[in-house]
């Protein structure tokens, strides 16, 4: 979690360059449940991309799950044949492949869902800078580990 040079309003206030520790404590779990809310969409971005690419990304999984529902029946969904076309797969194992990293990127957005709440929760509650830095830096260690070789995230 950065804990130097924080800018922050509070209160009304602009708060600059300031350290952590020193900011008023309301300021502070602001502070720390912001930088989670960060943590969580650099995870997110890491994963998906763009708001648009996470878009075509739900679309190929509908498209690759309606056609594995379908036995992989008749002609492939644009978005299949267009990973069929760059991986030289067949229907089937683009499908799979599709549906196989879908289940991963869904898996890694419920735990920086789950984390990001959680934590922000537990920081709004903390009774001490101390406290919630640990909380914070504990959040934002676990949303940046959940998202390791998931989908775009290296």
């Amino acid at each position: 979690m950065q804990t130097q040079n924080i800018n922050v309003t509070y209160q009304g206030q602009l708060l600059v360059g300031f350290e952590f520790i020193k900011l008023p404590l309301g300021a502070a779990l602001l502070v720390a449940s912001q930088q989670i809310d960060l943590a969580a969409d650099q995870a997110r971005l890491a994963v998906l991309g763009d708001p648009l690419r996470a878009l075509e990304y739900q679309l190929t999984a509908q498209e690759a799950e309606a056609f594995a529902q379908a036995s992989y029946a008749g002609e492939a969904p644009p978005t299949v044949q267009a990973w069929m076309d760059a991986t030289g797969f067949d229907a089937q194992q683009a499908t799979d492949s599709i549906l196989t990293e879908a289940v991963a990127w869904k898996g890694a957005l419920y735990a920086i869902r789950a984390t990001r709440l959680k934590a922000k929760q537990a920081v709004l509650e903390a009774a001490s800078h101390d406290s919630a830095e640990a909380l914070a830096s504990a959040a934002i260690e676990l949303i940046q580990c959940s998202v390791k070789g998931v989908g775009n995230a290296v």
